[in-house]
C-alpha cells in the first residue's frame, strides 16, 4: 500500500535552506540528520518535503516552471499566497487559474527550486 511521496529538494547551503523553509515558508523540522547536518524533513500541515545538501546543482533552473521540484495541494492557495507574501517568501508566480481546474502559486527557494502550491477551482 502506498502511503506518501516526499519530494527531495536539493540545496547548496543546507543551513540557509532550512532557515528559509522553516521561516518564510512556514514549515517546521520533523528531523535534521548528520553530525554536520545535510538532510532534513520539514512539514507544514500534512505536507512533507525533504531537504538535502548537494555539492552542485542537479537541475537546470533555466528551464523555468517546467522543472517544478515539488507540487503541494492546498485548501486555499489565495490564503497561502497572502501568508507567504507577508512572511517574505519569494513569489515566483502569483496565483493564477490553470486550464486543468486548479489555481496555482509558485514560490522559489534560495537555490531556485520551484515549489508549486495549488487548490482545486471547484472548491
Amino acid at each position: 500500500m502506498l502511503k506518501q511521496a516526499i519530494p527531495n529538494i536539493f540545496v547548496k547551503d543546507f543551513q540557509a535552506a532550512l532557515a528559509y523553509y522553516t521561516g518564510p515558508l512556514g514549515f517546521h523540522p520533523l528531523f535534521v540528520y548528520g553530525e554536520t547536518p545535510f538532510y532534513a524533513h520539514v512539514a507544514r500541515d500534512e505536507a512533507i518535503l525533504a531537504i538535502r545538501h548537494v555539492a552542485r546543482p542537479v537541475i537546470d533552473h533555466a528551464a523555468g516552471e517546467a522543472l517544478l521540484s515539488a507540487f503541494v495541494e492546498v485548501s486555499d492557495v489565495n490564503v497561502l499566497h497572502d501568508s507567504l507574501q507577508a512572511a517574505g517568501a519569494h513569489i515566483w508566480q502569483a496565483p493564477r487559474d490553470e486550464p486543468w481546474a486548479m489555481r496555482s502559486l509558485i514560490v522559489s527557494d534560495l537555490d531556485g527550486n520551484l515549489i508549486c502550491f495549488a487548490s482545486n477551482l471547484a472548491g
